[in-house]
């Protein structure tokens, strides 16, 4: 096992959060410096340790290679690490020993004549093409990593020679040396990777959560399922075979929305009220269209009205008008199915047990908000006499002491109440409040 340090440069440093709870740390790092170590050669038929040619190159790369570090290269560059700008400015890290870098020109020369048997024992195997690219991204990762925009010490000469003895190399199959050069030419010329913000991912999932219809019943056993995943993997773990360490990509945000494009298509065909039918589960058939029209009528007021006419006038009448035409289909699709339905039973006691003082108190807030009402706020007296009145004598100083718990979070952040009021805190809000039509109508408006 090798014995690795690296010092990581952290920018900053901050949670993500899901569902109002914070599930990880995400830093950003402005570079890190870790010294090269030495890579470990593999076995085969081609043996570099008796080859004339291999030995002969070897020595060549070391004469080379050690010339470039101590700056007697026919190149005209200073010493290590004065070559260039960004090396030079090593000298300004504590963590940085001249020293530690002189043994390079030979190892990097072992590297090249290593990578250079790797390809010559493994291009014909089946798999040659992870065998030697893992071979190849293990003796980068041993080449260390240097703060800023500096390159490792002497990777450009790797990817020189490796690529030209591949392509000076007559035994590899061309479809084979072709892909393995296209292999090494990304590596040399890497574009730049879009930064993945796993906020943004998160945000962009609950988003979907929150849009996909989990109300409708044969949807809502799915729910808990998709509210348990974090889907910011792109891609199963690929473990590399000489280094032993498992990689991943991170989706960004457009690949994540396209993957929940590709699910919200698959669960919508897979489960509806056809399959349902032909399964012979579709028992209650007014009962679900019910479901149907009142989840495509929340969709609609969720997303809003708006209007783009040049007259401000115009826009209100027309964005009323569009509103009157949604509200009057709902109702035509809505009475014929409420009527076809069995008589619900009315049950005017609200079952106050499963309720905190969390769920009264939104519900008191929200009453507030839709009718314009300041909060008494450091009012005690007030505070307490309202709790006892919603919640029951004697539990008034608990309503007090969680509306100050509670009074400066954002309200209009639906993670902070999934935190406050739990999952079905909307449906608490309701019951318990005294106008829940008003606050139900506000809810709407403000998308929650």
């Amino acid at each position: 096992m090798i014995n690795r340090h690296t010092t990581f440069f952290v920018k900053d440093l901050k949670p993500i959060e899901f569902c109002g709870k914070p599930v990880m740390w995400q830093m950003d790092i402005n570079g890190a410096f870790e010294k090269p170590f030495e890579t470990q050669p593999t076995e085969g038929e081609h043996d570099f340790t008796t080859c004339e040619g291999c030995q002969k190159t070897l020595k060549e790369l070391i004469k080379r290679l050690t010339e470039k570090f101590e700056g007697s290269h026919k190149d005209g560059a200073k010493p290590f690490p004065f070559c260039c700008t960004h090396h030079s400015e090593l000298t300004k890290l504590k963590e940085f020993n001249r020293a530690d870098f002189i043994s390079v020109p030979e190892m990097v020369a072992r590297k090249i004549i290593y990578t250079n048997s790797h390809i010559k024992n493994n291009h014909q195997s089946e798999t040659y093409y992870k065998d030697i690219t893992d071979y190849i991204d293990y003796t980068v990762e041993s080449f260390g990593q240097m703060p800023g925009n500096a390159e490792p010490l002497y990777l450009s000469d790797y990817f020189f020679y490796i690529t030209d003895l591949l392509e000076r190399n007559t035994e590899v199959e061309k479809g084979r040396k072709n892909r393995l050069l296209e292999f090494l030419k990304a590596y040399r010329t890497p574009t730049e990777t879009p930064k993945t913000d796993f906020n943004i991912l998160l945000g962009t999932y609950q988003k979907w959560l929150k849009v996909f219809p989990f109300e409708i019943s044969f949807f809502s056993t799915l729910k808990p399922h998709f509210e348990k995943q974090l889907p910011i993997l792109n891609g199963k773990p690929e473990t590399n075979k000489y280094t032993g360490l498992a990689k991943v990509k991170m989706h960004t945000k457009g690949s994540l929305i396209d993957v929940l494009l590709n699910l919200t298509n698959n669960l919508l065909t897979q489960i509806n009220t056809t399959t349902l039918y032909e399964k012979g589960l579709l028992t209650e058939p007014q009962k679900i269209k019910l479901e149907l029209v009142l989840n495509e009528r929340k969709m609609k007021l969720k997303q809003g009205y708006v209007n783009s006419s040049k007259d401000e006038e115009q826009r209100y009448r027309k964005i009323l008008k569009e509103w009157f035409a949604d509200e009057k289909k709902f109702i035509d699709e809505v009475t014929p199915i409420v009527k076809a339905l069995p008589p619900q039973p009315i049950n005017s006691e609200i079952d106050t047990e499963k309720y905190t003082a969390k769920h009264y108190l939104l519900a008191y807030l929200f009453e507030c908000n839709a009718k314009g009402v300041s909060y008494p706020i450091g009012n005690k007296k007030e505070l307490e006499r309202i709790g006892n009145e919603r919640m029951g004598a004697g539990k008034g100083n608990r309503f007090y002491k969680v509306f100050n718990e509670v009074i400066n979070k954002d309200l209009n952040a639906e993670k902070n109440l999934f935190e406050i009021g739990g999952e079905y805190w909307r449906k608490a809000v309701i019951e318990l409040s005294k106008a829940p039509e008003l606050v139900e109508n506000y809810l709407q408006s403000k998308q929650l």
